[in-house]
């Protein structure tokens, strides 16, 4: 494990902070004459650990997962309770992603890579696709083909997010293209931290993702995307479950406990210690509670959930009372109570000792998250997937879901029990939508939840309300271009205002837009 730590210690330093851009020169990317074997390491852990941070933070939020612990903080979470969001808002989800998308690029565009090490560029390639399209999610129109020139182009062009996202499938294929010929050597596991150069699991990881963007455009009736969409999916049609991911994809380097720098950074983000002072991590743990939205979904207090408790709840947050217990977000404190009555994050981000799970490993994609998407990709195009089963996959993600929480004993009965509840059970709900996404709340919850927030923009489920004190009308359909953006390169970043966060118009994300 110490080796693997040495071969990516350019990108490990970036953990040892909460935002890469604290870390990392946006015009100093990995040399290009560096050998691609010791770029990949590198390039794997660092665009993980970018989208730990305020890409999961806000989504938490947003999903009326976590709510603010208003006993130690003072007004905890004012902006992204009352949506007053500006530029400074999320922006490391920018400048992180771009950043650590940039050292995937380097190794792609590296001297001689593609004689050198072309599994290498593929898995580049892959990677790329699977982290840059959550830009265009987040932001719509971005820099894309001028992009990652770094020095040589400080100012780069922004481009149509459908063009980002039919480039990125592109790339897929190309990566696909160049697995299939199989020339070169595959990865090491020192040099491929995720599938430790299994190459059919990379195929898989890219059909995945691939599957994931199509999706993501099913609503959009521009005639050159819809084309290009329904050529992409009909190359699917023979596909089965067994040509996607199944299990969980895991990133794991060498994380260690043993100091701050090695941590698996989305316990460096939320876990219970914080390892530079070897106290509480105030400003990741200790800030965030459950939310009373959340808690009552999970506890069987909901209308959608009425008499159905989820044990997953209280293997996520730390029980209070035998239960999760939740916070109001925007309401006021309830008359004699303290920090002590609502629960804090559990899960491996609170170990029984308090140095024990720093060494956990990465998600970079959940099991139950692959399986929902290939339920959703069955009611979507069921004449395209026809070797596929909505039903049989929903609960092969609850299953899968309560596996990874180690409560695999409970799935069958929580399976039955929803089986008549709209919502919730397969057959009993006329929208087959609304299942997936309340099971997406729970099952990415903590750990994926990006997932969730981004099609509940697309399909308007779960039901989650506003925060009390919310001052706009629903939840950003996108961010606003960081500072930094208006202030390096003002000649091309789009004018626009908050309000066109809450607008759909030529600013929202091209797959919003329907």
């Amino acid at each position: 494990m110490k080796k693997i730590f040495l071969i990516g210690s350019i990108a490990l330093s970036v953990i040892s902070c909460a935002n890469l851009d604290d870390n990392i020169s946006p015009n100093t990317p990995l040399d290009s004459d560096v050998n691609p074997a010791l770029k990949l390491n590198a390039a794997e852990v660092r665009t993980y650990a970018a989208q730990t941070g305020a890409m999961t933070r806000l989504s938490s939020i947003w999903t009326n997962t976590y709510a603010g612990n208003y006993y130690y903080f003072a007004n905890p979470m004012t902006v992204e309770y009352s949506l007053n969001i500006n530029s400074s808002t999320g922006q490391s989800i920018w400048n992180d992603n771009y950043r650590a998308i940039g050292a995937l690029q380097a190794l792609i565009d590296g001297n001689g890579a593609m004689q050198s090490a072309p599994q290498h560029v593929a898995i580049a390639k892959i990677l790329k696709a699977n982290y840059m399209h959550y830009l265009v999610d987040f932001y719509g129109d971005v820099p894309y083909t001028e992009a990652f020139k770094f020095s040589g182009n400080l100012s780069p062009k922004y481009d149509k997010g459908e063009q980002v996202y039919m480039g990125l499938i592109n790339e897929i294929d190309d990566a696909l293209r160049i697995i299939n010929e199989g020339n070169g050597t595959v990865p090491t596991a020192d040099e491929d931290v995720m599938f430790h150069g299994d190459m059919p699991s990379w195929v898989k990881f890219a059909n995945t993702v691939k599957l994931r963007m199509l999706l993501r455009m099913s609503n959009v009736t521009d005639a050159n995307v819809v084309a290009f969409r329904t050529a992409k999916l009909n190359a699917m049609q023979s596909y089965t479950v067994n040509n996607f991911v199944t299990a969980d994809v895991v990133i794991n380097p060498g994380y260690s406990d043993a100091s701050g720098s090695n941590l698996n950074p989305l316990y460096f983000q939320y876990g219970y210690t914080d390892y530079t002072s070897q106290t509480i991590n105030t400003n990741g743990w200790r800030i965030n509670k459950a939310a009373d939205y959340y808690a009552k979904f999970v506890n069987g207090e909901s209308t959608l959930t009425s008499g159905v408790v989820d044990r997953r709840g209280t293997a996520q947050f730390r029980p209070v009372g035998g239960k999760v217990s939740g916070i109001v977000q925007g309401g006021n404190k309830p008359a004699n109570t303290t920090e002590g009555n609502y629960s804090f994050i559990g899960w491996k981000l609170y170990p029984a000792v308090a140095s024990q799970n720093g060494g956990m490993d990465g998600y970079v994609m959940l099991g139950s998250e692959a399986y929902l998407l290939l339920a959703e990709a069955k009611v979507l195009y069921p004449s395209v997937f026809v070797n596929l089963d909505g039903q049989t996959l929903y609960n092969q993600a609850i299953t899968s879901s309560f596996n990874f929480y180690g409560l695999g004993s409970q799935a069958a009965p929580y399976i039955t029990s929803i089986s008549a509840k709209p919502g919730l059970g397969w057959g009993a709900t006329a929208n087959k939508m609304e299942a997936i996404q309340n099971q997406r709340l729970v099952s990415l919850a903590i750990v994926r939840p990006v997932e969730t927030y981004l099609n509940y923009l697309k399909y308007n489920y779960p039901n989650i309300p506003l925060a009390l004190n919310a001052e706009q009308p629903r939840k950003p359909y996108r961010l606003v271009y960081p500072a930094s953006e208006y202030s390096a390169n003002s000649g091309n970043v789009p004018n626009m205002t908050t309000v066109d966060c809450f607008t759909k118009n030529q600013l929202t994300p091209f797959w919003l837009r329907y």
